[in-house]
């Protein structure tokens, strides 16, 4: 009897760890491939409280506040190979909302970047951004600036689009 009832307490502790495991997690050796894509914003928070636009008040949710404008919030992301040793294309597009520089849907910013260490995007032309968490339609990216006269962190929620 106390075999049946250890076999079924074990039965019943694997499967409750299996289903705590996340299957949406991408492996480290899969990041490379598993970023190109279309990638929109969820979320934009700084780790330190700044006012962007001007208006007095200070804020680290710079996505659900007025701190960036609505147009820019609305940016599409996107990754993508170039292929043979040619670093990866980096893109952030206009969507619907055109803030005016440029028309909806065309290129605002462009850039080359590689993985380096299965962690980090290195940028031609921008700061570095550390990859925090990665799962098949979620991203969380770091990355270092200046705003608002100060040194911060910004991080960047993305999911698949």
């Amino acid at each position: 009897m106390k075999k049946i009832l250890f076999g079924l307490l074990l039965a019943i502790a694997m499967v409750i760890i299996s289903c705590n495991k996340n299957d949406d997690d991408i492996s480290v050796d899969d990041r490379n491939e598993a970023l190109f894509g279309q990638w929109e914003y969820e979320a934009i928070m700084s780790n330190t409280a700044v006012d962007i636009n001007g208006d007095g008040t200070v804020n680290i949710d710079l996505y659900n506040t007025n701190e960036i404008r609505q147009c820019l919030k609305d940016n599409l992301t996107f990754f993508a190979s170039r292929g043979g040793e040619e670093k990866n294309a980096f893109s952030i597009n206009e969507n619907g909302l055109s803030c005016g520089e440029v028309n909806a849907f065309e290129t605002v910013e462009s850039d080359n970047y590689e993985l380096v260490n299965d962690e980090i995007l290195r940028f031609d032309s921008r700061n570095d951004m550390r990859i925090i968490e990665f799962e098949n339609n979620k991203l969380v990216l770091e990355q270092d600036d200046f705003l608002d006269d100060q040194e911060v962190i910004i991080t960047y929620t993305y999911k698949r689009s």
